[in-house]
């Protein structure tokens, strides 16, 4: 883990499930660091672990040297947060959201995890880089009005 200044974390994992409670430190810790309330740091942790979830359970067979690089930054009143793999090229945005209307035994399995991303964020976008999959992120800090 490193940390490149004072609103910027940085944190590379392999890609195994073990790593949860580490990343999950990681983001509290920072989220601490930053004065970033529960809110938002149970948010991003939810975002952070799904990605990462789906990533190590799918998107390394066959791939003997996961790597994970997860940044999170704070830039004026908005995080960024930039998730890359090096794991089997796949867009997550491309599977459409899910019925929530439909009852849970009549529900397709998957695509919840990827809603939580594009619902818990104001932009998201992927790119292939490279060998890498990378989905950047962007969260608002400023609180919404009820």
């Amino acid at each position: 883990m490193n940390n490149l200044s004072k609103k910027t974390l940085q944190i590379n994992l392999t890609g195994g499930a073990e790593e949860i409670a580490h990343l999950a430190s990681a983001i509290e810790q920072f989220c601490e660091r930053e004065n970033l309330g529960d809110m938002v740091k149970n948010q991003v942790n939810l975002i952070l672990e799904e990605l990462y979830t789906n990533t190590a359970n799918y998107g390394f067979e066959g791939i003997d040297d996961g790597q994970v690089k997860i940044s999170l930054s704070v830039i004026d009143h908005q995080l960024e947060i930039c998730f890359e793999d090096n794991g089997i090229a796949f867009n997550p945005l491309d599977i459409g959201d899910p019925d929530l209307m439909l009852s849970l035994d009549d529900r397709t399995i998957g695509g919840l995890g990827v809603f939580f991303v594009k619902t818990l964020t104001e932009h998201v976008e992927y790119h292939r880089v490279g060998d890498f999959n990378q989905i950047k992120m962007i969260k608002s800090l400023i609180p919404k009005d009820s």
